[in-house]
């Protein structure tokens, strides 16, 4: 074999080699789909109202409508955060409170007696 046709197919060998390598490389997926997006922080909503019950997960209110959702006045069992994290209501006081949507239903964020 003369030493032109020994070089020519050392350069296909190694172009042939280096294109597997370099295919092999990229078949291995790099992109794990991490995406850098926080979750949203669920939205708040304000409202006003009288407590008919508490348990302890769980508060009743009647509310005055809320607009923002287009909510009409009714009575309404919203969850309760951990134990302690809300001041000590009762039955019959009026209140303002703010809750969210979760995924198990609408869950009071905060309650303040008012006078």
């Amino acid at each position: 074999m003369s030493a032109i046709s020994a070089r020519f197919f050392m350069a296909v060998a190694l172009s042939v080699s280096t294109f597997f390598t370099v295919a092999h490389a990229a078949s291995h997926d790099m992109n794990h789909e991490m995406s850098m997006a926080q979750p949203m922080a669920a939205e708040v909503y304000h409202g006003h109202g009288v407590v008919k019950k508490v348990t302890n997960d769980s508060i009743s209110i009647a509310h005055q409508p809320i607009a923002v959702l287009n909510w009409p006045a009714m009575t309404m069992t919203f969850s309760l955060p951990e134990a302690g994290a809300l001041p000590v209501v009762k039955a019959g006081e009026t209140v303002d409170f703010t809750f969210s949507q979760q995924s198990e239903g609408y869950k009071i964020a905060s309650v303040t007696p008012t006078k």
